[in-house]
């Protein structure tokens, strides 16, 4: 699978989205990983996806390091990627998650 920006962006947010609606806003590391795979397999059934995650993809594919993540995350620059700072994908309300600003280009 070979994702522009704009796609691994659209994904991304509709998958957080759909995790939302189903586990609620603060749901456990656990259930965000296992639901972020089962997301990705259903979605996208045998494409292996870097992490579950369609940033982290984007980023694999075109050879760029986590300060080239397509979402500003709040620990910028990028430090431990997406897992560390004041909003993370790791134990931040997904509300936040959702919230954070598509980083400039």
């Amino acid at each position: 699978m070979k994702l522009t920006r704009g796609q691994a962006l659209e994904l991304h947010w509709q998958m957080w989205a759909d995790m939302q609606k189903e586990l609620g806003d603060n749901p456990s590391f656990g259930k965000r990983w296992e639901f972020k795979a089962k997301w990705c397999a259903e979605h996208f059934p045998g494409e292996e996806i870097v992490s579950n995650c369609f940033l982290c993809e984007y980023v694999n594919q075109n050879e760029y390091d986590c300060d080239s993540c397509p979402i500003k995350w709040d620990n910028d620059p990028v430090i431990d990627c997406c897992e560390s700072g004041s909003v993370n994908y790791v134990n931040s309300p997904i509300s936040k998650v959702l919230a954070l600003p598509e980083r400039e280009v």
